[in-house]
């Protein structure tokens, strides 16, 4: 089978050249439907497409095969139904490409890792753009279909007749229209697929955290929020108790030393490198603008560290940010800056985790339930106790005056 799909694929079957063959035929698949638009026969290549797209499809479900018995018989200790396909495909590349079975604390290590960077290498297989977050995604979208909107209303067509594109619909278009619409459309194509993956990256990880959840009712905005601080607070994907939420909110957690505080500032200020701080775990932090704010404001609550010496670095770091955003405006279409807000970590946890929030991440959880039915009870207690109260001490002042 495998020698059948090498064949079909033109390409030898790894797990590698599987990833640069689904990056070759999104691309190959955007400029055809774009030629058939512009009035060219493509039935040829499109048939070819579909042939190498259903090839692709059984080559990725037999490695899919091949991965899952390799990590089953390699790391019999790893619980294989908390980790992901793509995050096992990840593991078994390393480990074939370092020849190392990794054990125990590295192991975890590697997984934290892979887990990590995996939505970064993921999204490189549609777009080289610069992403910030999911608001960022919606923000480019918006933009990319008004232009595209304006463009279209010249000859009286729309967004909706480009979903199912008739042969040459843009013929009668100029070349620089033409150019217009096809790059809004690439835009747009890669948009959409960068949306399914970080919609599944922040589902994957958000479903270990909260078992019990109920994600398909949460916005994607609130669940990047709650991904953000689970990726600082809770790196393992141990699942989180209402009540450790709770605590958190309370009295957020301090997850790296002062040592460490110290060591993440030196890189942020340039004076270190990423591979020269010892904690893999602060690595990933700071690779990342929201986990980086959640340890600025660890940082701040050490009393070690002075605030002019955080705010040094915030301001030379959004000197730096608004330099990059600049150059991507000037060379990327439809570039929009969104950055994130210094923010402190008990502000940030509650407003992650308020109480919509968390109704939808323990929406099966009995005992959160109960918990919430109880505190209702209590409020409600107090409530009319409250009213009773305020009629005595009413009933008293008027005896008094009375007696008087």
């Amino acid at each position: 089978m495998v020698k059948e799909l090498s064949h079909e694929l033109k390409t030898y079957i790894s797990l590698e050249s599987l990833d640069d063959k689904r990056r070759m035929l999104f691309n190959w698949k955007n400029s055809t439907l774009i030629k058939h638009a512009v009035g060219e026969d493509i039935t040829k290549q499109l048939l070819t497409i579909n042939q190498q797209e259903s090839s692709l499809k059984k080559a990725d479900e037999l490695l899919n095969k091949v991965v899952d018995r390799t990590t089953k018989k390699l790391y019999p200790e790893l619980d294989f139904e908390q980790t992901t396909a793509a995050e096992r495909r990840e593991l078994i590349k390393e480990t074939n490409s370092e020849q190392t079975i990794f054990k125990g604390s590295e192991l975890n290590e590697r997984l934290m890792n892979i887990r990590d960077d995996l939505l970064t290498r993921q999204l490189l297989t549609f777009t080289k753009r610069p992403y910030v977050g999911w608001k960022l995604l919606m923000q480019q979208e918006k933009e990319v279909k008004i232009e595209l909107k304006y463009t279209l209303m010249i000859h009286d067509d729309n967004l909706e007749s480009l979903e199912h594109v008739d042969q040459g619909l843009l013929e009668k278009y100029s070349p620089t229209e033409q150019q217009k619409i096809t790059r809004a459309v690439k835009d747009l194509r890669a948009i959409m697929a960068v949306k399914q993956v970080i919609k599944t990256q922040y589902h994957e990880v958000l479903k270990r955290a909260f078992p019990k959840g109920d994600l398909d009712g949460l916005p994607l905005i609130k669940q990047e929020q709650a991904y953000t601080a689970v990726m600082y607070y809770d790196p393992v994907l141990k699942p989180c108790q209402a009540e450790t939420i709770e605590q958190w909110q309370a009295n957020p957690p301090q997850v790296f030393s002062p040592p460490e505080h110290q060591q993440g500032l030196a890189y942020l200020s340039g004076q270190l490198s990423l591979d020269q701080l010892e904690n893999h775990h602060l690595q990933r932090v700071l690779k990342h603008d929201g986990t980086k704010q959640l340890f600025f404001g660890e940082c701040k609550a050490d009393p070690t560290i002075k605030n002019s010496q955080i705010e040094k670095i915030q301001m030379q770091l959004k000197e730096q940010q608004a330099k990059d955003d600049q150059y991507r405006k000037a060379n990327i279409g439809h570039y929009q800056p969104l950055n994130y807000k210094p923010v402190s970590p008990s502000y940030y946890l509650k407003t992650a985790f308020s109480n919509a929030i968390m109704t939808a991440l323990y929406a099966r959880d009995e005992d959160y339930e109960r918990q919430k039915q109880a505190q209702g009870l209590k409020e409600t207690e107090w409530e009319m106790t409250k009213k009773q109260r305020q009629h005595q001490t009413r009933n008293r002042h008027e005896d008094w005056g009375m007696h008087l």
